[in-house]
């Protein structure tokens, strides 16, 4: 299963409400947030570039950060934001940050 980053958001705020409309709401108001942000959105590479790229990120113990570390190497972007401390150990590739670093 793919998930992307906007969906994680989303379900970050679902799993960390009281309850399901709450958090829905929280979710939603956290995307129109993030959509409005001067930010440029970018898709996940081709399965091709994600073959020839993923020998560089072994260091990723968690299978499904690989798709958006590569996206982020590929497409050149300044870091990569996240909680996720398993970022770090690629930071070598391209920097890791918390959300409150970046802002």
């Amino acid at each position: 299963m793919r998930r992307d980053a906007l969906h994680e958001i989303y379900v970050f705020a679902i799993d960390n409400a009281p309850d399901f409309p709450t958090g829905s709401a929280f979710g939603k108001a956290a995307l129109e947030k993030i959509l409005t942000l001067p930010l440029q959105l970018l898709p996940f590479v081709s399965r091709a570039e994600r073959t020839r790229h993923a020998r560089k990120f072994n260091a990723l113990k968690d299978a499904s950060d690989v798709p958006h570390a590569i996206a982020a190497y590929v497409y050149g972007c300044d870091a990569i934001v996240a909680y996720d401390e398993h970022f770090k150990s690629i930071a070598y590739l391209i920097p890791h940050m918390t959300p409150e670093d970046y802002l």
